[in-house]
Formats: C-alpha cells, sequence, structure tokens
C-alpha cells in the first residue's frame, strides 16, 4: 500500500486484522484503490473509518460529499451514534467540510456507491 502515491505511511495489526492508512494532504487516492490493493496482497477489505475533505451537494434531494481532486461522490447518511449531525451538516450545503465517518465494505444494491455514515464534521 506504501506504493500508492499519496499513502504516507501505513501501520498493520495482523493481530487485529486492521491497517491504519496516513495519506498526504492533497491527496487523491480513494478508497476503492486501497481496499484493491489489499485485494492484490491477499486479504479481504474490511469497513473503513475515514475521514474525507469535499464539497456538501444535493443528488437526489439528499446529501452527499463531493470528493475534492476526484468524481468520487459519497450520499451521506447518518450514524446510530451521531444523531443530529446530518441535519446539522445539510446547514453546510455548497461549502467545503471535512467529514469524519464509516464506510462499509460491502457494495451498495445496484453498484451505487456506499454512503457514508457521518460521525462528525467540520467546516475549515
Amino acid at each position: 500500500m506504501k506504493r500508492i502515491e499519496g499513502v504516507e505511511s501505513v501501520e498493520v495489526s495482523l493481530k487485529e486484522g486492521a491497517a491504519t492508512i496516513a495519506l498526504r494532504p492533497g491527496n487523491h487516492v480513494t478508497v476503492d484503490e486501497i481496499r484493491e490493493a489489499i485485494r492484490k496482497n491477499g486479504y479481504t477489505p474490511k469497513d473503513a473509518d475515514v475521514t474525507v475533505a469535499g464539497k456538501l451537494i444535493e443528488r437526489d434531494g439528499k446529501p452527499a460529499l463531493a470528493v475534492g481532486g476526484s468524481d468520487v461522490v459519497y450520499p451521506l447518511a447518518e450514524s446510530a451514534g451521531a444523531r443530529g449531525k446530518l441535519a446539522e451538516l445539510r446547514k453546510s450545503t455548497g461549502k467545503e467540510v471535512i467529514v469524519k465517518g464509516h464506510l462499509p465494505e460491502s457494495p451498495a444494491k445496484g453498484g451505487a456507491p456506499q454512503p457514508l455514515e457521518v460521525h462528525d464534521f467540520s467546516a475549515p
């Protein structure tokens, strides 16, 4: 994974079955690229906790995050532990935000992007 352009560091715990990947500011690495690298190394990628910068937009009347520097757009969903965050986040529609959340591994129906479950956010 260190060979992926934009990856700053990787810490792997085989005991926990987890990897912590730090990316350089301004990178254009996607979660799908990282998951593909994990598969190529013979492992099965799991859910991911992420911090993502982008522009808050509306897509089909619902909030979504257009990831800066890429074509990736994540529909946003409220996580069970962060009630009210999505309603608060919607006030920033059209603005740049940083979202901390969770991306499930299993593919969405019809190949649509998985919703990013919002835990927290900030508007720089």
